[in-house]
């Protein structure tokens, strides 16, 4: 019978979650499936799709993996465990199965208060108190009409459309008591031209029509209830940067060009390298925030870098 080295049954252990005592399937099955759907994930890089997907698989594979742990622990078996039955094995993981029964729990209560805030919380309260430190006022007209001629393109019910009294370029979608709702900024529409701000609105309305509050929100969700796993915490953001460009890829197809999105990512970037060399704060929690300059650090971002955003954009297939 196979020994399963103590480092690589730790390191797999912190990474994936707990693994329970079984012989029924072959050996190392999970971790064997959950670092498959990661090698996918690396693979499928032009695919944003492809990627958010396998990663949220590699996530709800972790979950499940943790909830086994607690389950093991009430005597309800939930799925094998691809762990061989030996006294080595028991002597490794003993102390951290005890251990991680108790993280288990922790995150899982706490996941489940995170996903009642992201999907219940967040509908029944007004916008002014989901953002006290931004200040908002009726939309132009203009911007109005083209949300609704944008919605209609994508298919979507026209969300809630809101101006932020601020200086800069920013604009983010979200849910509030006012249902889904758009809010852009002055500074973004005083920075860009008519086509660039359809651009815009049309990258935010790509959010609504990939679904992805919810995907965000199972992302965030899932790394709660892995708070003790530090693969959680690079693969949520790497599911939030891959939703944002599968969101400049959709703009594209809903606007009909590429150019307009690429020029306004453009004029917004020298904007915040203005501000930044300036000492101006960027305060703005929304879809356009800089990315750090630091390559360890930007595995922790949410939001791919303007350069990461517009090479995306320029390989695209201009049939596409």
């Amino acid at each position: 019978m196979i020994q399963i080295p103590r480092l690589f049954t730790f390191a797999a252990w912190v990474l994936l979650g707990p693994f329970s005592l079984h012989q029924e399937i072959p050996m190392l099955i999970v971790p064997t499936v959950t670092f498959s759907a990661l090698v996918v994930a690396l693979l499928v890089r032009k695919s944003f799709r492809g990627q958010s997907i396998a990663l949220l698989a590699v996530l709800g594979i972790m979950v499940l993996q943790s909830l086994q742990s607690i389950a093991a622990w009430l005597h309800i078996e939930l799925i094998r465990s691809p762990l061989v039955e030996t006294e080595e094995v028991r002597h490794v993981i003993s102390f951290f199965f005890t251990l991680n029964v108790g993280l288990a729990a922790v995150g899982a209560l706490a996941a489940v208060g995170v996903a009642l805030s992201l999907e219940i919380g967040k509908t029944r309260v007004p916008l002014a108190r989901l953002f006290p430190e931004m200040e908002f006022a009726t939309a132009p007209a203009e911007v109005v009409k083209s949300t609704e001629r944008l919605s209609r393109i994508a298919g979507i019910s026209p969300p809630t459309v809101c101006l932020i009294d601020s200086g800069d370029p920013a604009a983010f979608i979200t849910r509030s008591s006012q249902g889904n709702v758009l809010a852009i900024s002055v500074g973004l529409l005083e920075s860009l031209s008519s086509d660039e701000v359809d651009a815009c609105l049309a990258h935010e309305l790509s959010h609504l029509k990939n679904n992805d509050l919810s995907v965000r929100s199972f992302a965030t969700t899932a790394r709660v209830a892995l708070f003790t796993h530090p693969l959680s915490h690079l693969i949520e953001p790497a599911v939030y940067r891959a939703r944002e460009l599968l969101a400049d890829r959709t703009a594209v197809q809903l606007v009909g060009n590429r150019r307009s999105l690429i020029s306004a990512l453009s004029k917004i970037r020298e904007s915040q390298e203005y501000m930044a060399a300036h000492s101006a704060p960027i305060g703005m929690a929304c879809l356009y925030n800089r990315s750090s300059k630091n390559r360890f650090i930007r595995l922790f971002d949410k939001h791919p870098s303007m350069e990461e955003r517009i090479k995306a954009l320029r390989g695209l297939n201009p049939f596409e």
